[in-house]
């Protein structure tokens, strides 16, 4: 099947622009906002293609470097020529630079609804506990559990200053009852083990506690809180370990659907848990993941 991206007009529109007299209903101006991390490849590169076809129109955009990031809103363009993007090339372990971020994407937007923390790093090198460096530790601890929550508490900070806009799907009243959403990236290995790999689990189950809290906490204030596990995805990350001579073969032998996934899918999943046709998911953690998480628990 095509990428969604290419399918655009049989989308269902629950981020589509709102009418002049339903301007109330989502920002300021009635255009949705979202934000991405990790937007320059992978799985955040695809979360930010289908926010846009789905109709998500304003985006910020955030990674490490800005030429990744200008290509992806080259990319947009191509999808929706009515795309708006605000590029903020940043190190999300730093709390100056995620605060810069929210502020850079409010001071042009208004508002934020829809966020994706895709940010994050693997282990490396690939060692049991007795064998790794307390500095290789701490970094993948500060980018993908330190530096999500930093994204998330931003984040909720700006969703909290906003008014309940976001209808609650099939609501009775369709009253607006929801300030933002947010989706984190976890892994499958912060749900099962894996004995190699370090502080990775580590962080990644960090972020499903997270994940947790979060969603019961501010349940009251309207925003909401998931998290996808993503299994074997076939991304930059999964070519470079194959260029450095995994056994590719071998592992996809032992997924039950006997493939990688790719990055299309698992974004899929990551923008129906932000829209509002999730408006009454919250605390999910969802592994996307071709069944690797059940046959490991059978």
């Amino acid at each position: 099947m095509a990428p969604l991206w290419n399918r655009i007009s049989i989308l269902p529109s629950f981020l589509m622009h709102a009418s002049t007299a339903a301007k109330q209903d989502t920002g300021s101006d009635g255009i949705s906002v979202g934000l991405v991390t990790g937007a320059a490849s992978g799985i955040g590169r695809a979360c930010a293609k289908i926010l846009v076809a789905e109709g998500c129109t304003r985006l910020i955009l955030s990674d490490l470097t800005r030429d990744g990031l200008e290509q992806v809103s080259q990319e947009l363009k191509i999808i929706d020529t009515t795309v708006e993007t605000v590029l903020f090339s940043g190190d999300m372990s730093k709390e100056a630079d995620v605060e810069q971020m929210v502020e850079a994407g409010v001071s042009k937007f208004g508002a934020i609804h829809y966020c994706i923390n895709s940010a994050g790093v693997t282990s490396k090198p690939r060692l049991r506990t007795h064998e790794l460096e307390t500095e290789a530790f701490d970094r993948v601890i500060n980018i993908n559990l330190r530096g999500l929550w930093l994204c998330e508490r931003a984040q909720i900070r700006q969703f909290l200053k906003q008014p309940a806009t976001l209808k609650t799907r099939n609501h009775p009243e369709a009253i607006p009852t929801q300030r933002g959403a947010i989706v984190n990236i976890s892994s499958i290995f912060g749900i099962t083990a894996h004995a190699t790999a370090g502080a990775y689990p580590a962080s990644k189950a960090g972020v499903l506690g997270l994940t947790r809290t979060d969603a019961v906490a501010y349940a009251i204030d309207g925003i909401r809180v998931n998290a996808i596990c993503p299994g074997f995805i076939n991304t930059p990350l999964v070519e470079q370990a194959k260029a450095a001579g995994a056994d590719y073969q071998k592992l996809v032998s032992l997924i039950p659907f006997r493939r990688m996934g790719t990055a299309e899918e698992l974004a899929e999943a990551a923008v129906w848990l932000v829209s509002e046709r999730a408006s009454y998911v919250s605390g999910v953690e969802l592994p996307v993941d071709g069944a690797w998480v059940r046959a490991c628990n059978t």
